[in-house]
C-alpha cells in the first residue's frame, strides 16, 4: 500500500496502481570558473530536491462515481505540508513530501491508466528510518546510513544549570545557562528550546554547534542524544 500521512491510497479509493517511481536526489555540483584554461575547478556537490511518481488507472465507468473517486484522491494527495510517505518496498524507511502534481483525468477515457500523482521532497530528500533511537550523552554509538542523520539532544532539568557544554570531539557548543524544563536541542535545524522558549541567548559564540554526522561518535555532556538513521 501507499500511505501518505498515515492514510493509504487505496482506501479513499479502488485505485489500481500501475508504477511507482522514485527519483535520485537532484545533484547540483558547485564549481568555480578558470580564468585562462578551459574547464572549471569542482568545488562540491551538492543536492536538490526528489520526487516520487505514482500512476495508477481507475477503472470505474460510471461517470459520478468516478468523479467522486477522484475527488477523494485529490483531497487524500495534500499539498499544504509535507507529510511521512510509506511504500510498500522499504517497510523500515519512507520519505517526506508535499504533493506537486494531481492527476489531469479524461472525462471519457475511463480505462485510461496514466493517471499520475507527483510528490516532491524537498526539506528532507533522503530516505529516513521510521524508528528512532536514542543514548545517553557519553556513550558511543553508531549513526548507520550513507547520509547526515536527523538528531537532537534532550534533557529534562529540574533546575537552571549554568555552564553546560556538548561535544562531539570536533565542534564544542557551550550555553551559559539553561532554565528549567524540558531542554530540545536540534542539530540540524541548529536551534535549542526549554519548552516552546528559545534559548539560544544563552548560547557562547565563541564554540560551534555540533553537526550531526554518520558513523562512530560520541557526545559528551548531560541528556539524551536521539537520531534517525537516513540514506540517499
Amino acid at each position: 500500500m501507499i500511505i501518505f500521512d498515515g492514510i493509504a491510497l487505496e482506501s479513499v479509493a479502488p485505485v489500481m496502481v500501475e508504477d511507482i517511481r522514485v527519483s535520485p536526489i537532484a545533484l547540483t555540483p558547485v564549481e568555480r570558473p578558470r580564468a585562462l584554461r578551459f574547464g572549471s575547478e569542482f568545488v562540491r556537490m551538492g543536492g536538490g530536491t526528489r520526487q516520487v511518481s505514482i500512476t495508477f488507472a481507475l477503472l470505474e465507468q460510471d461517470k459520478i462515481a468516478r468523479s467522486e473517486h477522484l475527488l477523494n484522491v485529490s483531497q487524500w494527495a495534500k499539498t499544504d505540508k509535507e507529510y511521512m510517505i510509506e511504500l510498500p518496498t522499504d517497510p523500515n524507511r519512507c520519505l517526506f513530501g508535499v504533493c506537486t502534481a494531481k492527476p489531469e483525468p479524461s472525462t471519457r477515457q475511463w480505462f485510461e491508466s496514466k493517471l499520475r500523482l507527483v510528490f516532491t521532497c524537498v526539506s528532507n530528500p533522503y530516505w529516513t528510518s521510521k524508528g528512532e533511537k536514542s543514548v545517553a550523552c557519553g556513550t558511543q554509538f553508531v549513526a548507520l546510513g550513507d547520509a547526515p542523520p536527523l538528531m537532537r539532544i534532550e534533557r529534562t532539568l529540574s533546575g537552571a544549570a549554568s555552564s553546560q557544554s556538548y561535544s562531539n570531539g570536533v565542534e564544542t557548543m557551550t550555553f551559559s545557562t539553561i532554565p528549567s524544563g524540558d531542554m530540545v536541542i536540534d542539530l540540524n535545524k541548529q536551534t535549542a528550546k526549554v519548552g516552546t522558549a528559545d534559548i539560544m541567548q544563552y548560547y557562547q559564540p565563541s564554540g560551534s554547534f555540533l553537526i550531526p554526522r554518520k558513523g562512530v561518535q560520541t557526545i559528551t555532556g548531560t541528556g539524551t542524544v536521539k537520531f534517525k538513521e537516513r540514506w540517499e
